[in-house]
């Protein structure tokens, strides 16, 4: 043990040994353990490679004979005789029998490979083959073949497992085809190659040294293997059962690479399924082969070990005498020294090597006469550094009393180094930014964004002092209102930064109660009258060139009093509160919305486009207002009634404008029969104009004013009328107004709901009348949004069809796309409640809107119908690409297309060409009432015989 302690060459020499020796381990469990990877991972890659080659090959072998049955299927020959046939005794009298057995041998003799070609006929349950003289025995039966029963299954070019030809009575496999008539199978037609060629086809394949290869059927049988791998007679064991527990995964389908391991069994197998038969490839090899070079390399490792081992052994023994003997010598004279303090004293041998030992054994010498002299001057200075002792205790003294006088201040106190680390800081620091003390001094207050950002610090760079203001987020809960003031200064030639701050957010608390007072109302939480006011001075005198439209909207409870009289002020109060949440859901973000007294809000609407999308707005907002609001489980409906002024048409300043929108409000009132006005005389005349004609088309209903013409649908192959559109028109007492005038006023109004039960009725009634006369034409009635939606069009449409006694297979109703966008499971319902009364619905207008490929395979509709304007420019202006996809879509859906707005003999050839064969437009005929449209059905029946 004292020869290893005495020499420190020896104890670093035994260390460097088993440091090796750990690293060599180290080394070799890893190299071993990648190698290993590696030949794993290449032979199980190479193994897939040589599957999938071999699969490729017994693919182009299967496919070079499947080409042979796929010709065998274009002969006519076999059809023939297959649908001939009805018994086995007619077989050989067949004036085709003979044909075709010379055509089989044919096919028979032009591959080597092709064991049998034949004909199975399933009425007469015979076969015909290239062995003309074979027979069946009276008890074949060709629907348990195996060939014939996979054919069956399949219904297409098939590849069999392997069975016993019975004319051959060889193992084969067959490649067969169906012959069908009218869908069903009359018989099938096949060759077999032999198992035997195939065995050799696969023989030529070697898989390493060891390795081989297996066919596997797809029921899990070996349908091929190596002839020495065959079962033994001995053991009667199975040298694949190993396969068993994968022959799942094996025969799923898919290709895999599995490692199969147990003792000295252990293998890897590839499995690739073929392409053109249900047979998978399976290529093994013994995991031994894999790692026969790594056994090697193992085997390497160990001996340059053991080499390497020895000579650093040797190594260290030589180094121990030139190195070791000498400094065991320096050191007993060095702890000599440190115990006499005299000079260290060596032999002179060592003082006059030239290597390290020489240099060593000078310095300790000359060290040793100095550290003498060092020890004296250090007694004479420790008399001057026990008087500056004493000066800074002083000093120190007063320091801590001035930190603890700015402790006790209500302002945070800090100190920053140049890199922003506090260095400094006093409890109100603290408390305020919400840090722990004990935790400030670690945080660099830049890099953390607590108070300093870069701004700041590039501020402090050109001006040595900054204050103001600042946010800061404590904890991020709380948001912090602080006044800043910090300084840059020098001290011995670096930067620090000395800083307070000041919390304000309780005096920034007390300004935001005064701002709310000023600004909102308490009962609603809206903007009052000062801040509406306010915004529209800012807004009005802010556009100094007059360049946009501002509008002011204001808006009165009619008759507030009397529900405050009749339900108390807390009911008139929770009304307020209902009528301010919902004026919130009218206006966008630009608006301004302020309630401006008791019973009365505003709207400051900046920018406004145009005076109609302002009437517009006015119209929804009027119509939202009317809905019924719900208070205590009551429904009531309030009354309002609004006056709209715009900037800058009707006032150039702002206290203007509230004057002439008070005044439109007021006429409002004193017209009882309005519910908004604008002070705008034009904007008011429209409002006029459409009041009166909401007024016109209610009288119109009642008075019977309107009528229905109808225009025909007619199939452009053979000129007959097959179907009629009802359109609506209003004979007004100053004449007809066109539908385009008076269907978007009724769709407002909600008249549309009845003007269009009274269109649906009055067809109905009229197609009846068409049906008495012999004239089965079914007539398609537009439906709106409104009426499409309505909850009870499905209980509608009965009744009418009910009291009219029209089919409903005579009804035809049209939709728009836009109507389909909206709910589609809603319009799914509904469509297919349509279809189970037995009306058929088309989309009109297709093309127009949102068309979508959903909606055609969602949505139970029947035809659709080409907008005019994909049909107006054919073929001179267009060359109707849009008309030929939307016609190839409705073919590709099985619905009928029909086309409107036809009008010369160009676009009929046009659409004939493309597969669309009705049409419907002025070339045939414009809308016609009644009369006129039975004269024309008659003349048309008359022309078409």
């Amino acid at each position: 043990m004292q020869w290893f302690k005495k020499s420190l060459i020896r104890r670093i020499g035994t260390i460097v040994i088993g440091f090796i020796f750990v690293a060599f381990a180290v080394y070799g469990i890893i190299s071993i353990q990648m190698l290993s990877d590696f030949f794993e991972a290449n032979s199980k890659e190479a193994l897939s490679q040589d599957a999938q080659q071999i699969a490729t090959e017994i693919d182009k072998f299967i496919e070079k004979n499947v080409v042979i049955v796929e010709q065998m299927k274009t002969n006519q020959d076999y059809q023939a005789i297959t649908e001939g046939l009805n018994t086995r005794e007619e077989k050989r009298q067949h004036p085709l029998f003979n044909v075709i057995t010379q055509e089989l041998q044919a096919i028979k003799a032009s591959d080597p490979n092709i064991s049998l070609a034949y004909l199975g006929i399933t009425k007469s349950n015979d076969l015909i083959s290239s062995t003309p003289e074979f027979d069946p025995k009276p008890d074949y039966d060709l629907n348990k073949r195996l060939w014939y029963i996979e054919t069956l299954k399949s219904r297409g070019v098939t590849v069999t497992s392997p069975y016993i030809d019975i004319v051959t009575e060889k193992m084969v496999v067959s490649i067969t085809t169906p012959i069908l008539k009218n869908n069903n199978v009359i018989g099938a037609m096949g060759i077999d190659l032999q198992v035997a060629d195939i065995s050799k086809l696969m023989d030529a394949y070697k898989v390493g040294n060891n390795g081989y290869t297996l066919l596997i059927n797809k029921d899990g049988s070996i349908f091929y293997h190596p002839d020495d791998r065959q079962v033994s007679a001995v053991d009667q064991t199975d040298p694949y059962a190993y396969l068993e527990p994968y022959m799942t995964q094996i025969t799923s389908g898919n290709s895999g690479v599995i490692e199969y391991s147990l003792a000295n069994n252990a293998k890897y197998i590839a499995y690739v399924p073929t392409q053109s038969s249900n047979w998978i490839v399976a290529t093994v090899i013994p995991r031994s082969e894999v790692l026969a070079p790594l056994n090697q390399f193992i085997f390497s490792l160990f001996f340059i070990s053991l080499a390497l081992l020895f000579l650093i052994a040797l190594f260290i023994k030589r180094m121990t005498r030139l190195i070791s003997e000498p400094i065991v010598t320096i050191s007993d004279s060095v702890e000599t020294f440190s115990q006499e303090d005299q000079e260290i004293n060596l032999p002179d041998d060592l003082y006059s090597r030239e290597d390290e030992i020489g240099i060593l054994s000078r310095g300790l010498k000359m060290m040793s006469h100095r550290i003498t002299q060092y020890i004296e001057e250090v007694q004479t200075n420790n008399d001057a550094l026990n008087e500056e002792i004493n000066k800074r205790r002083v000093v120190q003294s007063q320091l801590e009393m001035i930190l603890e006088l700015l402790s006790g201040t209500d302002e945070g106190i800090f100190i920053l180094n140049d890199d922003f680390f506090c260095i400094y800081h006093n409890a109100a620091f603290s408390r305020i930014i919400g840090i722990p003390g004990a935790e400030i001094p670690a945080l660099n207050l830049s890099e953390n964004n607590i108070l300093i950002d870069q701004p700041l610090i590039d501020s402090l760079q050109m001006n040595p002092v900054w204050s103001g203001e600042i946010e800061y987020a404590q904890n991020s809960a709380e948001t912090l209102f602080l006044f800043l003031r910090i300084s840059k200064v020098q001290n011995g030639g670096a930067d620090y930064y000395i800083g307070n701050i000041t919390n304000l957010t309780a005096h920034k608390q007390i300004e935001k109660d005064i701002y709310y007072l000023k600004y909102f109302d308490h009962l609603t939480k809206l903007n009052n009258k000062v801040f509406l006011d306010e915004s529209g001075v800012e807004l009005i005198s802010g556009d100094t060139d007059n360049a946009s439209s501002h509008a002011l909207i204001l808006i009165n409870i009619d008759n507030f009093r009397i529900i405050n009289e009749a339900k108390g002020f807390d009911f008139g109060n929770k009304v307020l509160i209902a009528l301010a949440n919902r004026l919130k859901n009218l206006i966008s973000d630009q608006d301004v919305l302020a309630r401006l007294g008791n019973d009365e809000f505003g709207i400051l609407k900046a920018h406004v486009s145009s005076n109609e999308d302002l009437y517009e707005y006015i119209l929804d907002l009027s119509k939202e207002l009317e809905r019924q609001i719900a208070i205590n489980d009551e429904e009531l409906i309030i009354d309002v009634s609004i006056g709209i002024s715009l900037y800058p048409s009707d006032a150039n300043h702002y206290a203007k404008l509230l004057k002439t929108a008070a005044s439109a409000l007021n006429n409002v009132k004193a017209n009882k029969g309005r519910r908004f006005e604008f002070y705008d005389k034009e904007i008011n005349s429209l409002s006029i104009q459409k009041y009166e004609m909401q007024n016109k088309l209610r009288n119109a209903l009642s008075n019977q004013e309107f009528i229905l013409h109808y225009q025909p649908q007619v199939d452009m192959a053979t000129n007959q009328i097959i179907g009629l559109e009802a359109l609506i028109r209003w004979n007004s007492p100053n004449g007809m107004v066109p539908p385009g005038s008076f269907i978007p006023i009724a769709e407002e109004s909600n008249l549309i709901i009845p003007l269009g039960e009274w269109v649906l009725e009055n067809a109905c009634e009229f197609g009846n009348k068409l049906a008495a006369r012999g004239y089965q034409t079914p007539i398609a009635v537009n439906l709106s949004m409104l009426q499409f939606k309505a909850p009870y069009i499905g209980e509608l449409i009965q009744s009418i069809l009910t009291r009219t006694k029209l089919p409903p297979e005579l009804l035809e109703l049209e939709i728009t796309e836009g109507i389909l966008m909206d709910n589609e499971d809603e319009c799914e319902s509904i469509l297919s409640e349509f279809h189970g009364m037995g009306i058929q619905v088309s989309i009109d207008d297709f093309g127009t809107g949102y068309s979508s490929l959903s909606y055609l395979k969602k949505f139970a509709v029947d035809k659709i119908k080409i907008d005019r304007s994909f049909i107006k420019g054919i073929p001179h202006y267009d060359n109707g690409t849009i008309a030929k996809v939307i016609i190839e879509l409705a073919g590709n859906f099985n619905l009928q297309v029909i086309a409107e707005g036809v009008e010369t003999p160009e676009q009929i050839d046009f659409l004939l060409k493309n597969n669309c064969h009705i049409a419907q437009g002025f070339y045939y005929a414009k809308p016609l009432g009644e009369d006129e449209l039975m004269a024309f059905m008659e003349k048309s029946k008359r022309d078409n015989g």
